[in-house]
């Protein structure tokens, strides 16, 4: 009798370090899974801004220009009308609470707007075919460019953590997507 009750201690001891490393190795999992969904949210955010700034530009003293505001709107809109689907919210991407179109207007620090142009006609403008290095090439005004011109959208946020360990590995993950299409009217030249 005395053999199993120890074997019903032993058994319980057992479990209750299975459970504890079982419930750290799911926590990661959820954590990593909401990564992965945050950093979908921030892709589709950057594509649907890209996509739109591609497409409608506008006349700024005779260059045609691409309209940032329009596509911070989009951006931010990409998720609804609240602003997020629940992993991320684009409406507040610094995650203060704050919704960033009162905070921070049209000056809003975590989405970057670029125009960059080809010089190597690669299809890659982010990198010069003939020196090997990557290199931003700005495209100041897309109707008098001699090369093909692209945007590149950026947006970015820092995702806090929820697994128990974090502040040992940090309490926040910076979290940035970018999406580059080449400008529709500098395709057809």
């Amino acid at each position: 009798m005395l053999r199993r009750i120890r074997t019903k201690g032993q058994a319980l001891v057992e479990f209750a370090l299975a459970a504890t490393l079982i419930f750290f190795l799911l926590a990661a999992a959820v954590d990593i899974g909401l990564i992965m969904f945050t950093l979908q949210g921030l892709h589709n955010a950057a594509q649907e801004g890209a996509s739109y700034g591609s497409r409608w530009l506008i006349f700024d003293g005779g260059a045609r220009v691409y309209n940032k505001n329009a596509i911070i709107d989009r951006i931010r809109g990409e998720a609804g009308t609240k602003g997020g689907i629940g992993f991320i919210n684009l409406y507040d991407l610094d995650d203060n609470g704050v919704d960033d179109r009162t905070e921070h207007g049209y000056t809003e620090p975590n989405i970057t707007i670029e125009m960059l142009a080809d010089p190597s006609t690669d299809g890659d403008p982010t990198v010069n075919v003939s020196t090997g290095a990557a290199e931003n090439v700005n495209c100041p005004d897309n109707s008098s460019s001699i090369y093909v011109c692209y945007i590149r959208v950026t947006v970015q946020t820092n995702h806090k953590m929820i697994f128990p360990l974090a502040p040992a590995f940090g309490r926040t993950v910076p979290l940035k997507s970018s999406y580059i299409m080449p400008i529709r009217d500098s395709v057809s030249k």
